[in-house]
């Protein structure tokens, strides 16, 4: 088969994938549940007694075990402001691929949710979940935002004004901006600066503290404050300066952070190339784009486009790193046409393997069972955002909006 009919089998099989994934989320109402989200029922905080080390284990729990008993435990289906953020850039980008004004009218439908849910009692504007956390970098309450939510929203509504030029669109990306500039601490060292994960949590960790110098960028692009710019450029300089030699990124600082994973890379990569496009080398060097891809495509697929979770570990097989990786194939194709291929393998391979009966995909595979949770964030919201940026990419690939 050609490559250029293997663009047009991906691109039909691919609408269709869209539109049935579309009928699920209206079926579900946008509401579902997550694969970290048994704090949201009030049996597992009864019985966790509030203690950290028991909350963390309970969502490992929920995370691996392949029955989804949230219905029997009391786990409710949720909003997710992450997803509904995913949500509106998939239909964003399906507006730009077919020109149908019904995608923008879903798109406005979710940007005005967002705009309605966010967190309160912080500077600016953000946005966090809708139950209770808890990882190796503490709790996090329900509510609290964090700045991987705000920077992935503030990211949809820069899009938006892009392609509308509504002034409350462009006055929410600096509304984000506010809060990463005010609401989050920051940590400092002779490499540059760290922006907290969160609000009142200051974890050394390289993709939040790259999204948060990125939302400063976005915010800097409209209103041209100089505070924005200058703590975004430190900021990069901080999770540059933690690239290593090969090209890689730890999570983040310290031994609990001492992993290396497929779709927090991309994160990063998503974060350099924006800086770049935005200020070239002014903030980042090519030099590192070109380091970070050649790791990443040498360490986190195979020729048949299965994405691997980890750089020295294939299982388990996860929706969100087929996802993201679609979207940063995406964003690299400009620089590196090969990347368009490896995009449609991804593609293809997820709508193989993880995509269900009910146009949903599964959260994850192990290497001996499948995880079937539908995650409305991890799993709906971002392979419909991937699979549109997908589609728009084969209509104008000379064109991408990042």
């Amino acid at each position: 088969m050609s490559l250029h009919n293997n663009q047009n089998f991906a691109e039909i099989i691919g609408k269709k994938a869209f539109l049935a994934l579309h009928e699920y989320i209206q079926r579900e109402n946008c509401k579902g549940y997550e694969f970290d989200d048994f704090l949201a029922s009030k049996l597992m905080m009864f019985v966790t007694f509030r203690h950290l080390l028991f909350q963390r284990i309970f969502i490992q729990v929920g995370k691996r075990f392949p029955l989804n008993i949230r219905p029997l435990i009391g786990v409710p289906k949720l909003e997710s402001s992450k997803a509904r953020g995913f949500f509106a850039t998939a239909y964003l980008k399906m507006y730009l691929y077919e020109g149908e004004s019904i995608w923008l009218d879903f798109a406005k439908e979710n940007l005005e949710w967002l705009m309605e849910n966010h967190s309160i009692g912080f500077e600016g504007i953000s946005w966090g979940n809708a139950f209770d956390f808890a990882s190796r970098g503490g709790v996090f309450p329900k509510g609290l935002p964090t700045v991987v939510w705000t920077a992935h929203i503030a990211k949809a509504f820069d899009l938006a004004y892009h392609i509308t030029k509504k002034p409350i669109y462009r006055q929410i990306v600096g509304k984000a901006a506010c809060f990463v500039y005010k609401s989050l601490d920051r940590y400092q060292d002779g490499n540059g600066i760290c922006l907290a994960y969160a609000p009142g949590l200051m974890n050394l960790v390289h993709n939040s503290n790259f999204l948060a110098a990125a939302t400063l960028l976005r915010g800097w692009k409209y209103s041209h404050e100089s505070n924005y710019l200058e703590i975004s450029k430190r900021s990069y300089e901080w999770s540059l300066s933690g690239m290593n030699e090969d090209g890689s990124w730890y999570y983040g600082v310290g031994p609990k952070y001492f992993w290396i994973d497929n779709f927090h890379t991309a994160y990063n990569i998503d974060c350099i190339i924006e800086a770049y496009e935005l200020l070239g080398e002014n903030i980042v060097p090519f030099a590192k784009i070109d380091k970070a891809w050649n790791y990443w495509i040498e360490h986190f697929f195979e020729p048949d486009g299965t994405p691997w979770y980890y750089h020295n570990s294939k299982y388990p097989l996860d929706v969100q790193c087929a996802a993201q990786a679609i979207e940063t194939l995406i964003k690299l194709s400009k620089y590196y046409p090969d990347a368009i291929n490896l995009a449609e393998k991804i593609l293809l391979w997820t709508l193989r393997n993880m995509r269900k009966s009910n146009g949903s995909f599964s959260f994850q595979r192990g290497r001996f069972f499948r995880n079937s949770l539908e995650s409305i964030h991890w799993g709906q919201s971002t392979m419909l955002s991937s699979i549109a940026a997908y589609l728009y990419c084969s209509k104008c690939a000379d064109g991408v909006i990042s």
